[in-house]
């Protein structure tokens, strides 16, 4: 089999456009951004693969694939796999996901052993056949070795910003992460632009959209997002804010963000294609809504844990740890009994001869 640095750069297929959706401050939406655009990507009529590059793995517990993927970012990685076979498919037609994985807080620095961070990734995402048209890569927070080789590997970036003084420190902190990478790993990587999301109508709200679009007029995207209890409520059942919420206007604010990127930043949607795709979010939703009311209630760590590939299923899991519990139970009772009997012998005379004789006493 050809390896994945024989296959690096060679000419002949084209490749999709990868977009990182990064800022270097946690918790400013970067998995809602993710994942929403993806979708709405695809409903625009784009094959999308979005991969969850974040260790808490949140962008993978927006969709219906843990007893559905059998390998993910892990296995890409650790090159056990090919991109072409670490994708699963989702329920909504165009969007397939690489799945995440709790153990790329292990794999921190295999990017940087495997061939360079600047490499690693844009080695594994290189397709040999029928490549989708967008990657959207969810990054995970600060500038470790993932977030450096997403960045390295990307041709855009989205930056999503929340309102507030130190949401603008952090966006210029990642502007400078940014300008470090396009003169270092990834030269050809661009800026597709800034997002302000969550925007609340006080006076911290208003005053944050108004300076961010002073300072970066260039850069911002024409598409802005006031605050949704909506992308909130979504967000509490892991599950796709459009897909929640067909009709909201995040979802239609999603749409025409996906039409920024795909025909330039400011532009303006055309009503046609905008409907069909808002016919095929509302779709959607009818498809799957009764899938996720019926989802198991188990928990986000327990499902977290599950994916990410090389792991066996939950039976063949749950029976290995039976397997474990049982002879360390045994050795404990065997033992605890040993110990028991020892100390009877040594300490037990004596203690009963007291006993008796106060009773006698």
């Amino acid at each position: 089999m050809t390896s994945h640095e024989d296959v690096f750069d060679t000419p002949g297929t084209r490749q999709p456009i990868i977009l990182s959706v990064y800022n270097q401050k946690g918790g400013v939406g970067k998995t809602t951004t993710s994942v929403n655009l993806a979708l709405a990507l695809a409903a625009l009529g784009k094959s999308v693969v979005l991969i969850d590059f974040d260790p808490q793995s949140s962008a993978t517990s927006n969709f219906l694939l843990r007893d559905k993927a059998k390998v993910g970012i892990n296995d890409l990685l650790r090159k056990e796999t090919f991109v072409e076979d670490a994708i699963t498919p989702t329920a909504f037609d165009g969007l397939s996901m690489i799945i995440g994985a709790r153990k790329l807080y292990s794999l921190e620095h295999s990017l940087d052993q495997r061939g360079g961070s600047q490499r690693g990734l844009r080695k594994a995402l290189h397709f040999s056949n029928d490549p989708p048209d967008y990657v959207v890569i969810d990054c995970p927070p600060a500038l470790g070795h993932l977030a450096a080789g997403a960045l390295a590997a990307s041709d855009q970036l989205v930056v999503p910003v929340f309102p507030g003084r130190y949401a603008l420190d952090g966006l210029r902190r990642t502007l400078s992460v940014v300008e470090h990478i396009q003169n270092g790993l990834n030269p050809h990587l661009s800026l597709a632009g800034i997002l302000m999301l969550s925007i609340t109508n006080d006076e911290v709200g208003r005053e944050s959209l108004t300076q961010l679009r002073a300072e970066f007029p260039e850069t911002m995207f024409r598409t802005a997002f006031p605050y949704d209890v909506d992308v909130v409520k979504a967000t509490y059942r892991r599950m796709p804010a459009a897909i929640f919420s067909p009709e909201g206007r995040t979802t239609a604010r999603f749409m025409t963000l996906a039409w920024e990127i795909i025909n330039g930043r400011g532009t303006t949607p055309a009503e046609g294609p905008m409907k069909t795709a808002l016919e095929r979010i509302r779709s959607w939703h009818e498809a799957t809504n009764a899938s996720y009311s019926n989802r198991s209630t188990t928990s986000l760590d327990e499902a977290d844990e599950t994916s990410g590939g090389s792991g066996g299923s939950r039976a063949e899991r749950g029976q290995a740890r039976s397997g474990r519990a049982f002879p360390a139970a045994l050795v404990g009772l065997i033992a605890g009994l040993l110990i028991g009997f020892a100390l009877g012998a040594v300490v037990g005379p004596p203690i009963l001869g007291k006993v008796l004789a106060s009773l006698g006493g």
